[in-house]
């Protein structure tokens, strides 16, 4: 948590930086499967990672990047009880990635979609109770993908799981950062549902 609230401290006063890098999907991929691969507990979740098909290198900050995803799959994890967590990308037209992270988990109200991405946002259900998070998380993966000159976006359905994901741009410039007067509107039109 003290993590996640420093690096939210930084975003909001400006002093975060982003050092970008060429990088393939197969390397950060295999990164996150390692990652992750100790800690999942429960024989019943299969953590599945796609091979990444026609997805050329990427040049971003492979750390926030992967940071968003790590916040993505710890959550799909969390709230999975049976099933498969399956984690992929795929090549946007015209030069774009879409990264997203579906569960076969709990699901999540449509009312309640639009504040996920909000801090310390957490929703009221049963396994919430036992599983407390910080509700940082994903507030943090939105101003990271902002910061990539991204988005992030989420579709869910209670009781049939839900699929969080974020876009990019594949090369990224300092151009397309948001600026605070801009905010919301930096990225109007490029969500993962606009896209061809």
């Amino acid at each position: 948590m003290v993590n996640d609230l420093l690096d939210l401290a930084k975003i909001e006063a400006g002093r975060i930086s982003i050092s970008p890098a060429w990088f393939e999907m197969v390397d950060l991929f295999a990164a996150l499967r390692g990652m992750f691969r100790p800690i999942i507990i429960n024989q019943e979740v299969a953590l599945v990672f796609e091979e990444p098909t026609d997805v050329p290198r990427v040049y971003t900050d492979d750390k926030k990047l992967s940071q968003i995803l790590r916040n993505f799959i710890s959550n799909a994890l969390k709230f999975t009880q049976q099933g498969e967590v399956r984690v992929s990308v795929q090549y946007r037209e015209p030069g774009w990635v879409t990264f997203a992270v579906a569960d076969t988990g709990i699901g999540i109200p449509k009312e309640h979609q639009r504040a996920l991405f909000q801090d310390f946002v957490q929703l009221e259900a049963p396994i919430q109770k036992r599983l407390r998070g910080t509700g940082l998380g994903l507030a943090l993966s939105k101003r990271l993908a902002e910061l990539l000159g991204g988005t992030v976006a989420v579709e869910s359905e209670v009781g049939r799981g839900s699929t969080f994901s974020t876009m990019i741009p594949i090369h990224f410039t300092p151009s397309e950062l948001p600026s605070e007067a801009e905010g919301q509107t930096a990225t109007k039109g490029r969500g993962p549902h606009d896209a061809g």
